[in-house]
């Protein structure tokens, strides 16, 4: 799975939380989420039993991330997503685009070339265009597309490949998560794109990790 297999004319409408000395470092408004979140890992983490020991420790990423403020438009996304129970390397895969230390510890676990994005930003804000895509860039998508394979594949579990795909099914947020996280991405390069055009990517990747699932998990 590649982001050349794109369609654009598609369209689609440590566990660190116990370290003292980190807690203190979120700031005031996350601390209740914070907690909600925890339960949420835990819970999870009963349904985990075959990856446990490849554990990416989502708690301290949290940490990391609660601590940029940048990325506090994200977080309440995130929450909702661990609050439906989604497994948590795979949300750690969807937030590895904006944040190459969760994508590094995904490709080291699986004996992958760590990740050397180098893109020069440009001063002024340029519109998408699939057909002009910076090369970096979309190696850099490419990249993040095929660590899903490499997270799915850890301790292959059909349990928590089922539990996705029902997830999947019933629950549009996912959809918007990768969305916003994509949105982000891009923005951070100074990238203008659109909410269609993000729209119909995040349903794109969605489909094709559903078939993903389907043709190496169930084998249906």
């Amino acid at each position: 799975m590649s982001l050349e297999e794109f369609i654009p004319e598609i369209d689609s409408s440590e566990w660190g939380w116990q370290s003292s000395d980190k807690i203190k470092g979120i700031s005031e408004k996350y601390k209740e989420t914070s907690k909600k979140s925890q339960t949420g890992i835990k819970k999870i983490q009963k349904d985990e039993k075959k990856a446990k020991k490849y554990d990416f420790l989502l708690a301290n990423f949290l940490v990391e991330l609660i601590l940029k403020k940048k990325y506090d438009n994200l977080l309440s996304f995130l929450f909702i997503s661990l609050d439906k129970w989604y497994w948590t390397n795979f949300l750690l895969w969807i937030l590895s685009l904006i944040y190459v230390p969760i994508s590094n510890e995904i490709r080291s676990i699986s004996k992958k070339e760590l990740i050397n994005f180098s893109y020069q930003i440009k001063k002024q804000k340029i519109k998408f265009n699939d057909d002009y895509l910076d090369i970096n860039i979309k190696n850099r998508i490419n990249e993040w597309i095929e660590d899903i394979e490499s997270v799915l594949f850890i301790e292959r579990s059909e349990i928590i490949s089922i539990k996705i795909l029902e997830l999947i099914k019933k629950d549009k947020s996912i959809v918007i998560f990768i969305g916003e996280v994509f949105k982000f991405f891009f923005n951070e390069l100074n990238i203008d794109i659109s909410k269609q055009k993000v729209d119909n990517y995040s349903v794109f990747i969605i489909s094709e990790l559903v078939k993903m699932l389907k043709t190496n998990f169930l084998n249906n």
